[in-house]
Protein backbone atom coordinates (compact mmCIF):
# COMPACT_ATOMS: atom_id res chain seq x y z
CA UNK A 1 0.00 0.00 0.00
CA UNK A 2 1.19 2.87 -0.66
CA UNK A 3 -0.73 5.59 1.60
CA UNK A 4 0.21 5.44 4.97
CA UNK A 5 -3.04 5.85 7.44
CA UNK A 6 -2.27 8.78 9.35
CA UNK A 7 -3.74 8.81 12.62
CA UNK A 8 -5.52 12.51 12.96
CA UNK A 9 -4.73 14.42 15.72
CA UNK A 10 -7.69 15.91 18.16
CA UNK A 11 -7.69 19.48 17.72
CA UNK A 12 -7.09 20.92 20.90
CA UNK A 13 -10.00 22.82 22.79
CA UNK A 14 -10.16 26.36 23.37
CA UNK A 15 -9.36 27.31 27.10
CA UNK A 16 -9.20 30.43 29.45
CA UNK A 17 -6.40 30.75 31.43
CA UNK A 18 -5.16 32.55 34.20
CA UNK A 19 -1.55 34.31 34.71
CA UNK A 20 -0.63 31.24 37.27
CA UNK A 21 -1.79 28.76 34.31
CA UNK A 22 0.64 30.84 31.90
CA UNK A 23 3.28 30.91 34.43
CA UNK A 24 3.41 27.43 35.47
CA UNK A 25 3.37 26.24 31.40
CA UNK A 26 6.59 28.38 30.43
CA UNK A 27 8.14 26.92 33.91
CA UNK A 28 7.04 23.63 32.90
CA UNK A 29 7.84 24.01 29.22
CA UNK A 30 11.62 25.10 29.99
CA UNK A 31 11.96 21.92 32.36
CA UNK A 32 10.79 19.69 29.40
CA UNK A 33 13.14 21.26 26.95
CA UNK A 34 16.96 20.99 26.33
CA UNK A 35 19.10 22.60 28.89
CA UNK A 36 20.25 25.17 25.95
CA UNK A 37 16.80 26.35 25.36
CA UNK A 38 15.12 28.95 27.42
CA UNK A 39 11.59 30.48 27.80
CA UNK A 40 12.16 33.18 24.87
CA UNK A 41 11.86 31.11 22.19
CA UNK A 42 7.74 31.32 23.22
CA UNK A 43 8.16 35.32 22.52
CA UNK A 44 6.93 36.56 19.78
CA UNK A 45 8.41 40.11 17.95
CA UNK A 46 5.52 41.76 20.04
CA UNK A 47 6.85 39.90 23.22
CA UNK A 48 3.37 38.15 23.45
CA UNK A 49 4.10 34.33 24.74
CA UNK A 50 3.20 32.26 22.02
CA UNK A 51 0.55 30.01 23.39
CA UNK A 52 -0.27 27.68 21.02
CA UNK A 53 3.37 26.20 21.78
CA UNK A 54 2.18 25.93 25.16
CA UNK A 55 -1.32 23.88 24.08
CA UNK A 56 -0.44 20.54 26.07
CA UNK A 57 0.66 22.44 29.39
CA UNK A 58 -2.84 24.32 29.65
CA UNK A 59 -5.42 22.24 28.46
CA UNK A 60 -6.15 23.59 25.36
CA UNK A 61 -5.45 26.38 22.84
CA UNK A 62 -6.10 30.05 24.17
CA UNK A 63 -6.62 33.00 22.11
CA UNK A 64 -5.84 35.44 25.13
CA UNK A 65 -2.53 37.64 25.34
CA UNK A 66 0.37 37.20 27.85
CA UNK A 67 3.58 39.03 27.64
CA UNK A 68 6.86 38.47 28.96
CA UNK A 69 9.97 40.37 29.57
CA UNK A 70 13.05 38.90 27.58
CA UNK A 71 15.72 40.22 30.42
CA UNK A 72 13.75 39.44 33.67
CA UNK A 73 11.46 36.94 32.36
CA UNK A 74 8.49 38.33 34.16
CA UNK A 75 5.30 37.37 33.07
CA UNK A 76 2.16 39.89 32.49
CA UNK A 77 -1.02 39.83 31.27
CA UNK A 78 -2.53 41.76 28.28
CA UNK A 79 -3.61 45.31 30.46
CA UNK A 80 0.51 45.11 31.51
CA UNK A 81 1.79 44.74 28.50
CA UNK A 82 4.15 47.87 28.20
CA UNK A 83 5.62 46.92 31.40
CA UNK A 84 7.83 44.05 29.78
CA UNK A 85 8.67 46.82 26.61
CA UNK A 86 9.75 49.51 29.32
CA UNK A 87 11.44 46.84 31.37
CA UNK A 88 13.99 45.35 28.58
CA UNK A 89 14.40 48.85 27.78
CA UNK A 90 15.72 50.15 31.11
CA UNK A 91 17.23 47.28 32.04
CA UNK A 92 19.69 47.11 28.90
CA UNK A 93 19.97 51.00 29.38
CA UNK A 94 21.37 49.80 33.06
CA UNK A 95 23.42 47.67 32.43
CA UNK A 96 25.10 49.53 29.72
CA UNK A 97 25.68 52.54 32.17
CA UNK A 98 26.87 50.17 35.07
CA UNK A 99 29.40 48.82 32.63
CA UNK A 100 30.71 52.02 31.50
CA UNK A 101 30.60 53.80 34.44
CA UNK A 102 30.76 50.71 37.47
CA UNK A 103 27.75 53.13 39.39
CA UNK A 104 23.97 52.13 39.91
CA UNK A 105 21.84 55.35 38.20
CA UNK A 106 20.02 55.71 40.88
CA UNK A 107 18.14 59.00 41.73
CA UNK A 108 19.54 60.27 44.66
CA UNK A 109 16.54 61.85 46.91
CA UNK A 110 14.09 58.40 46.63
CA UNK A 111 13.89 56.21 48.97
CA UNK A 112 13.82 53.07 47.28
CA UNK A 113 16.44 52.11 44.40
CA UNK A 114 14.79 53.86 41.94
CA UNK A 115 16.12 54.13 38.53
CA UNK A 116 16.98 57.77 37.69
CA UNK A 117 15.68 57.74 33.79
CA UNK A 118 16.80 61.58 33.44
CA UNK A 119 20.86 60.84 34.42
CA UNK A 120 19.63 57.52 31.45
CA UNK A 121 18.49 59.91 28.92
CA UNK A 122 20.83 63.03 29.24
CA UNK A 123 23.67 60.76 28.37
CA UNK A 124 22.24 58.42 25.69
CA UNK A 125 21.82 55.37 27.60
CA UNK A 126 17.75 55.72 26.82
CA UNK A 127 15.43 56.70 24.54
CA UNK A 128 12.59 56.71 26.22
CA UNK A 129 11.25 57.38 29.51
CA UNK A 130 9.04 54.73 30.88
CA UNK A 131 5.47 56.41 32.85
CA UNK A 132 6.22 54.41 35.67
CA UNK A 133 9.53 54.36 37.95
CA UNK A 134 11.79 51.06 37.99
CA UNK A 135 13.49 49.78 41.03
CA UNK A 136 17.22 47.89 40.79
CA UNK A 137 16.51 44.85 43.15
CA UNK A 138 19.95 43.74 45.05
CA UNK A 139 19.71 40.41 43.68
CA UNK A 140 21.11 40.69 40.32
CA UNK A 141 21.28 44.06 40.11
CA UNK A 142 17.64 43.25 37.68
CA UNK A 143 14.52 45.96 37.13
CA UNK A 144 11.42 45.66 38.79
CA UNK A 145 8.01 47.89 38.76
CA UNK A 146 7.00 46.16 42.03
CA UNK A 147 7.14 48.61 44.96
CA UNK A 148 6.17 45.72 47.24
CA UNK A 149 9.57 43.94 46.58
CA UNK A 150 11.11 46.31 48.65
CA UNK A 151 9.35 45.63 51.63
Amino acid sequence: MLFKKFKKEPVPSQVTVTLPDVKQAVRQFELDMPAKINRTVLMKDDKSIDLSRLARYLGGRSEQKFYMSRETFEIFEEGDKDIPYFLDMVQSAVDNYISDTGKLPLREEATLPEVHYHLLSSQRYLKETPPFPLYITEDELMLTHRREHFK
